[in-house]
C-alpha cells in the first residue's frame, strides 16, 4: 500500500486525549497513520477498515459494535472517523475512485468483494432516480440535466470506464459526480449515521468521539449527532487544516474536525 498521509493528525490525537493504557478504535483504518501516533502516544489501537486492502479489521464501521465485542474491546475510551477516500484508494487505477485514470473501470465500491459497481448501477438505474441520487449526495446544481445527459450518452454505449463518465458530465462538475455516485454505491451516510451511534455504545463516560469529514454532507450528520444531550462539545466549530498542511496533503483542504465528549 502506498503512503498514507493523515490529515488534521495532531490535533486529532490531542483530542482523543491519548494517554498509556487507554484504549481506541480507528473506524477507518487506511494507511494507519492515526493508528500507528496513538500506538506511539501508549495507547492500544483496534483498526478497523471496509476496504481489505489495508491489514485492519475487514469490516463496515455500521457494524462497530460487534466487531469490537469481537475483539475484546467492549468499550474504549476514544473512537476516530477520518471519512472519505484514502490516497491509496484514489491512486489505484481499478479502484475507480480518480478520473486522473481515464481507461479505469467505473468501479467505485470500498469493498471491491460485495455489492455493484458504479458502471453496473448507472447501466440499471432510472433517470428520475439518477437525478434524486446525484441532487442529494452531489450537492451539484445541474443534477437533472447530467442524470439526462447520462441516460442519452447509455443508449449509445455502455458507460464503464471513469474517463466515460468524464466525458459526459465534464471535468468541473466531475468531483460532485463522482462523489455523489460514490456515497450511493456505498451507502456512506446511513453507514456513518450507524457508525456514530455505535460509537456512543463504545465510549466509556468521559471518552471522546473525534470525527473528520471532508464534504458538507457528512459534516451535517456529525455535527447534529454530537448536539444531543448525550455529549458534550470540545469543538464549538470544526477544527480545519492550517496553510502548511493544505499546502503538503491536498485532502487537508476540505477536512473538518469534531471532537465530542461522551457525558
Amino acid at each position: 500500500m502506498k503512503p498514507h498521509i493523515p490529515v488534521l493528525l495532531r490535533e486529532a490525537v490531542e483530542g482523543l486525549q491519548v494517554a498509556p493504557g487507554k484504549r481506541f478504535i480507528d473506524a477507518t483504518y487506511g494507511g494507519g497513520g492515526h493508528a500507528r501516533e496513538i500506538e506511539r502516544l501508549g495507547g492500544k489501537v483496534l483498526g478497523i477498515d471496509t476496504d481489505p486492502d489495508t491489514g485492519a479489521i475487514q469490516g463496515n464501521f455500521r457494524d462497530i459494535v460487534s466487531i469490537a465485542k469481537e475483539h475484546g474491546f467492549d468499550t474504549a475510551n476514544g473512537i476516530l472517523f477520518d471519512l472519505g477516500v484514502s490516497s491509496h484508494q484514489l491512486d489505484t487505477p481499478e479502484r475507480g475512485f480518480s478520473y486522473r485514470f481515464p481507461d479505469a473501470p467505473l468501479d467505485l465500491r470500498l469493498n471491491q468483494s460485495e455489492g455493484m459497481t458504479a458502471a453496473e448501477y448507472l447501466k440499471g438505474v432510472s433517470e428520475e432516480e439518477l437525478y434524486e441520487t446525484l441532487a442529494s449526495f452531489s450537492e451539484e446544481e445541474h443534477s437533472r440535466a447530467i442524470a439526462a445527459a447520462i441516460v442519452r450518452a447509455r443508449r449509445v454505449s455502455p458507460i464503464q470506464t471513469t474517463g466515460d463518465l468524464l466525458h459526459i458530465v465534464g471535468h468541473q462538475a466531475a468531483p460532485q459526480i463522482f462523489q455523489g455516485l460514490r456515497i450511493a454505491i456505498n451507502g456512506e451516510l446511513n453507514a456513518l449515521k450507524e457508525g456514530l451511534a455505535g460509537a456512543k455504545a463504545l465510549l466509556v463516560p468521559g471518552g471522546r468521539l473525534a470525527v473528520i469529514s471532508f464534504h458538507s454532507l457528512e459534516d451535517r450528520i456529525v455535527k447534529q449527532f454530537m448536539r444531543s444531550d448525550a455529549w458534550k462539545l470540545i469543538t464549538k466549530k470544526p477544527i480545519v487544516a492550517g496553510e502548511a498542511e493544505k499546502k503538503e496533503n491536498i485532502r487537508a483542504r476540505s477536512a473538518k474536525l469534531r471532537i465530542a465528549q461522551k457525558l
